[in-house]
């Protein structure tokens, strides 16, 4: 199945940035539309839970033959198709037990925790994302780095998916980069800077921001200069404010505010979908500054997550500011619910909107020092 969730092309991270800088944006639209729609009519086909969806909609896979079309077809969510069918059913070809996954769960914070299964393949896809800003924002393939993964071990996604996807990186490589995994535990996360860090070019720690905080506040107490470290940070699980974006740098580096952090968008039903590029952090601090958010979002006090990401791997649309996303996984998803609040706009339009107000990004970049990030 591992062919299914991968598209050609997406073994080497460099050349892959080359194309995703060099290929037009409309061309990475189409092919995120091609893909999805071959989605959905694999899944009408090989997956059980979802051909029974369709028909108890009475909705025929035939009907779907364009992207316009697409937008027809009924969304999916945990109550009225994950939690409706078994999970053998969900997967592909009705098969859950004979499958090699990696299982993670939902925190069950709004009722009962749901199990996700995670092919191989999917940590390919996520690798090569990391792989992507690990290079553009930290320089890992010419700095020794240290990664450190204080985000939740266990059964929840992200620690584990995080160190099965620096595992890859590491295996394919020859960065000298080195992973230690003491999750949630903050001691050990002080500790491992305090006895490591000064052995390698720079540090990198990977936690949800609410945490992150704490660190630095008792690394502090502990006798941590947090300045001596080249320290970069990698968020994910929430949003946060450019306030907090500043406190992390002010407490710790003095690394380009718009490379030293960044914040995925990611859930445990589908992975890490997007992620924050030193643009999207440009242009968020920017609006920011200057109380103009609403020339982008729906609201002027609101700080959203401001991410990037690829129509090829997550296909994403939405109806009413309410988002929907399409992937190939263990249990393949199409226009599955998120019940997160937000929208989707091109780069082409983000750019356009900001030049009528006056920005123009291409110039604020290259004062920023970001080139084409």
């Amino acid at each position: 199945m591992s062919q299914l969730y991968l598209p050609s092309g997406y073994k080497d991270a460099d050349s892959l940035n080359q194309k995703l800088h060099n290929e037009a944006e409309s061309t990475w639209q189409k092919k995120g539309e091609t893909r999805v729609l071959a989605l959905f009519h694999d899944m009408a086909e090989r997956v059980p839970a979802y051909a029974d969806f369709l028909k108890s909609k009475n909705f025929h896979a035939s009907s779907v033959t364009n992207i316009d079309q697409f937008q027809t077809i009924p969304a999916v969510d945990k109550d009225n198709y994950l939690r409706k069918y078994p999970h053998e059913m969900l997967c592909w070809d009705g098969k859950f037990d004979q499958g090699q996954w990696v299982i993670s769960t939902t925190s069950g914070s709004t009722g009962i925790p749901y199990y996700f299964p995670r092919e191989k393949s999917q940590n390919y896809q996520y690798a090569i994302m990391a792989e992507q800003y690990l290079r553009t924002n930290f320089s890992v393939h010419k700095k020794s780095t240290l990664y450190i993964v204080a985000f939740p071990m266990g059964a929840w996604i992200g620690g584990v998916f995080t160190y099965d996807a620096l595992q890859i990186i590491k295996d394919r490589s020859s960065y000298d980069l080195s992973i230690i995994t003491p999750g949630i535990h903050k001691q050990e996360v002080i500790n491992a800077v305090k006895q490591l860090g000064h052995k390698f070019d720079q540090i990198i720690i990977g936690a949800y921001a609410p945490f992150l905080k704490d660190i630095l506040d008792d690394g502090r107490r502990d006798g941590i200069d947090w300045h001596k470290y080249d320290i970069g940070f990698i968020f994910s699980a929430e949003a946060f404010s450019e306030k907090f974006r500043d406190f992390v740098l002010h407490s710790t580096t003095q690394k380009n505010e718009l490379t030293a952090t960044l914040n995925h968008y990611g859930t445990v039903d589908l992975g890490t979908m997007a992620h924050e590029t030193p643009e999207s952090i440009m242009i968020r601090r920017k609006l920011v500054e200057d109380k103009k958010l609403k020339i982008l979002f729906p609201e002027s006090h609101r700080q959203p997550t401001f991410a990037q990401y690829n129509p090829e791997l997550f296909y994403f649309d939405n109806i009413d500011n309410n988002l929907f996303c399409s992937a190939y996984s263990g249990m393949p998803l199409v226009r599955y619910d998120l019940k997160d609040y937000g929208g989707i706009l091109s780069r082409e339009d983000v750019h356009a909107r900001l030049n009528e107000e006056g920005y123009d990004v291409d110039s604020l970049a290259k004062k920023a020092d970001i080139g084409s990030y």
